[in-house]
């Protein structure tokens, strides 16, 4: 289900909101860092007209992946557009039906070690009588750089190609597997799964479901591993009293077995619907894991970071956004080194906006909040890379009159007589900016 908060509209509310945004933002603040330096915003999806939905996927060897969802005339039919760095832009569609231009749950990239481009993503298909559309959870893979794909496949090992197949990550891990999490509702409630691929993505093993809780059922997994086999795989759970707070499961054996999924944090969410906001995670070089979140728990809504430490045991969290959300927040991380840079899409205004924070010292503190996206635009579910110390940051741009529209003219799905059509991509567009890091955090 989709949280909807109404906003009432009014001169004064607007500006007592901006005001308590930027105030919160001040204070964010870890000292007098030197602020990175970002390039002006460049609209990446131009080619194709209209984009949303961007994600990036850097390579060992420095190049960059970016892909996004357009579709003619913004509508629902949707086509992957793939762009390497030194190589020309695909586009690719799927011959189930449009490829779904989803915010919380877009396309996912990968590079694996043998050097090829993975790409995971989600057709989807109104059913009669079912209230969402279904979702297809497809693979395919590039061994020239993106320049060709292979034929799609079909992750999911259930009875019906389309189902509640949807919210997913892929991972390609460093022995050459890859894997992918995504949420099922085969079981008759939202759960998350793995499947691993031990061939390149060209066939997927048994699907396995981690935990043997609910899951909440629109917000996003993710993976990481490290080089000694562990494996994290992170959703959002429902918990009894429709608690919703983020858990872990781990293996200890490249995912063929995970133990039991344990709370990041007792963030003690109560909520009666799906924020559609799931965890961003990642491993440094070291292996220790790093996670961020959004919690909607009133008293410390906003976005948390926390790292694994050598005891097994999460550090009490971070807050790295304002306290005071007004909507959902989407926060990605990028890691390099001892480098950690955090985006999210800033909910303490009524127009959301990027915000960028930076670390130097492995997630033991991070500098001033600093805002990247530009003025009287929406702009929404950030992505961002970090390679060879330069930042990239990528997310979907829109008028804010036409966001606002777009938000009080959505559905509210908990009406049970409420139905989702298709995703459409409107008249957004993917912006990106880059930035060197340089400075020292204090």
């Amino acid at each position: 289900m989709t949280l909807h908060i109404p906003m009432r509209d009014g001169t004064a509310m607007r500006r007592a909101v901006a005001l308590l945004g930027a105030v919160a933002l001040g204070a964010c603040g870890g000292g007098a860092d030197t602020a990175p330096a970002f390039s002006p915003s460049e609209v990446i999806s131009a080619s194709s007209g209209v984009g949303a939905a961007p994600m990036f996927a850097v390579a060992q060897d420095g190049r960059e992946a970016t892909a996004w969802v357009s579709a003619e005339g913004g509508g629902s039919d949707g086509r992957l557009h793939v762009r390497v760095s030194g190589a020309g832009e695909t586009t690719i569609a799927d011959p189930l039906g449009p490829i779904e231009p989803h915010g919380e749950s877009p396309p996912k990239l990968a590079w694996a070690a043998d050097g090829s481009l993975h790409a995971l993503y989600v057709v989807s298909r109104v059913v009669p009588g079912r209230r969402f559309p279904q979702g297809a959870l497809r693979h395919m893979r590039s061994a020239d750089g993106g320049a060709s794909w292979s034929a799609p496949v079909t992750v999911t090992d259930d009875t019906l190609v389309f189902g509640s197949h949807n919210f997913h990550a892929l991972h390609a891990a460093a022995d050459g597997s890859v894997i992918a999490a995504w949420l099922d509702g085969r079981a008759g409630q939202s759960a998350a799964f793995l499947a691993r691929s031990l061939d390149g993505g060209t066939t997927w093993g048994r699907n396995t479901r981690l935990g043997t809780g609910e899951a909440c059922p629109c917000c996003r997994t993710a993976i990481a591993t490290a080089a000694d086999g562990s494996m994290w795989v992170a959703w959002r759970a429902v918990m009894p009293g429709n608690v919703r707070d983020i858990v872990v499961a781990h293996s200890t054996d490249r995912g063929a077995t995970f133990g039991e999924a344990k709370r990041v944090h007792a963030d003690d969410w109560v909520f009666e619907a799906c924020p559609h906001a799931g965890p961003s995670m990642l491993t440094d070089v070291q292996g220790r894991l790093h996670i961020a979140w959004w919690t909607g728990k009133e008293g410390r809504s906003g976005v948390w970071y926390s790292r694994l430490e050598d005891d097994g045991a999460f550090r009490e969290p971070m807050a790295l956004s304002a306290m005071g959300s007004l909507r959902p927040v989407h926060v990605q991380l990028a890691i390099e080194g001892n480098d950690i840079v955090a985006a999210w899409d800033d909910a303490t205004t009524t127009t959301p906006r990027v915000i960028v924070r930076v670390s130097r010292d492995g997630g033991s503190s991070f500098g001033a909040s600093q805002v990247i996206s530009g003025l009287n635009e929406a702009a929404t579910f950030p992505v961002v890379g970090l390679a060879n110390g330069e930042i990239t940051v990528a997310w979907t741009r829109k008028a804010a009159e036409e966001h606002e529209h777009d938000e009080q003219a959505r559905p509210d799905m908990r009406d049970p007589k409420s139905v989702m059509g298709l995703k459409e991509v409107g008249q957004a567009a993917v912006i990106v900016r880059r930035a060197k890091l340089s400075g020292a955090m204090p």
